[in-house]
């Protein structure tokens, strides 16, 4: 393609480019230089998907990093980026059940439709956990193929990149390779990052927690945490008083000293359980872009840790 061009331009130079020539030439090289169009639910993919993509992709994304992933505000402009897209990105286990089918739908784009070549669930081979046996409302919020929250585990970016990278392979062939080059410099990144966390890992192992959601599981699992008491008595379903007093009654009994929200569960009721459990609140973002600090998914994972970390002090000595 770069002989192309400098042929191109000698010609055109020469005033010796055919009229047809140059319409040929000239639609080559808008085709080379055309990115393809991703759309992806969450922050993480988005930073997953220009990661891997590099400058062959343009990326965009549904939600915003602060937002409870299960109510997502649905805006005019999410439609019109789906309508152009090439590939769309989901997390999957029913995460955007609440608010992506009638998107998907209204976008009126085969391209990316559940089973076409641009429709990738990024949930695909993960082992969840938390599948529930009962599927009952009264449950509140449950997912039928268990906890979608496994973007904050610290193999779950890793399987994400995996996804993504099939993903983009799938509908541009062409620079597979590029694609390929490109996840492997991130796993590289990955792996000196990963020394650190089992270092903090270790150091945390068997601390006791208390969470708003149960957005933070996967992460407790893999970090050895114990997740003592969850102040939604049932997912997506707030607490009354009668929770809030089980859960100061165990936090106390169980002398937990921490509790984990996000931002969009950071609010009074959560500050005034912690005060009459004489804990501290610990905001994390569950997504990237949840804080300032957290502009990529290996962002997010050195600053949960490093929170986590400064969480237990007393651990460390």
């Amino acid at each position: 393609m770069q002989n192309q061009t400098k042929n191109f331009f000698a010609k055109l130079g020469r005033g010796t480019l055919s009229l047809g020539a140059m319409c040929f030439l000239m639609g080559s090289l808008a085709s080379a230089a055309k990115q393809v169009r991703v759309v992806t639910t969450i922050p993480d993919l988005a930073d997953l998907a220009r990661e891997i993509g590099g400058e062959h992709v343009d990326v965009r994304c549904l939600s915003k990093g602060t937002e409870n992933l299960h109510s997502v505000h649905v805006r005019p402009s999410m439609l019109i980026a789906m309508s152009k897209a090439d590939l769309f990105l989901e997390m999957g286990l029913s995460m955007e059940a609440a608010w992506l089918p009638g998107l998907l739908l209204k976008a009126r784009n085969s391209k990316i439709q559940p089973g076409a070549l641009g429709f990738q669930n990024c949930s695909a081979g993960w082992q969840t956990i938390g599948v529930p046996e009962d599927l009952s409302r009264k449950d509140g919020d449950v997912h039928p193929e268990g906890n979608p929250h496994f973007n904050l585990d610290p193999l779950g970016g890793p399987h994400l990149a995996l996804r993504v990278h099939e993903a983009l392979v799938r509908v541009d062939k062409g620079h597979a390779e590029v694609y390929g080059k490109n996840l492997s410099l991130w796993q590289k990144r990955l792996t000196q990052k990963q020394k650190a966390w089992t270092v903090i890992a270790e150091r945390i192992k068997g601390q006791k927690i208390a969470v708003y959601h149960s957005e933070y599981d996967y992460l407790a699992r893999r970090l050895g945490l114990q997740v003592v008491a969850s102040i939604e008595s049932k997912p997506g379903v707030p607490p009354g008083p009668g929770d809030i007093a089980k859960v100061v009654q165990t936090m106390r009994e169980q002398k937990v000293t921490v509790i984990l929200t996000a931002a969009w569960s950071n609010n009074r009721q959560v500050a005034d359980i912690a005060k009459k459990a004489g804990a501290q609140v610990v905001e994390l973002p569950n997504q990237v872009g949840g804080a300032a600090w957290a502009k990529t998914w290996l962002d997010l994972m050195d600053g949960v840790h490093e929170r986590l970390d400064a969480a237990f002090p007393a651990k460390q000595q």
